[in-house]
């Protein structure tokens, strides 16, 4: 199949996910406010005869993040 790499497509297999571990990243930020982080895939594919620098597969993946604040100051929320 091919997919979007960058402003190219290239020929690419999909490759099952068998197991996962997505931990949340937790960030204390300079105002007050600590956010949750977690990377979240959704799909990873491994190109075909496409490799990196050190010459190892080079995989595609499809993700998104998930942020969630969870310690806002009282100061930083929006007045009622």
């Amino acid at each position: 199949m091919k997919i979007k790499y960058g402003p190219n497509e290239v020929e690419a297999d999909p490759i099952e996910i068998v197991t996962a571990t997505e931990p949340w990243c937790i960030y204390e930020l300079a105002d007050g406010t600590k956010i949750k982080v977690k990377h979240v895939l959704g799909a990873i594919f491994r190109a075909k005869n496409e490799f990196t620098d050190s010459n190892e597969p080079l995989y595609i993946i499809r993700s998104q993040n998930v942020v969630v604040p969870f310690e806002v100051p009282e100061d930083l929320k929006r007045k009622e």
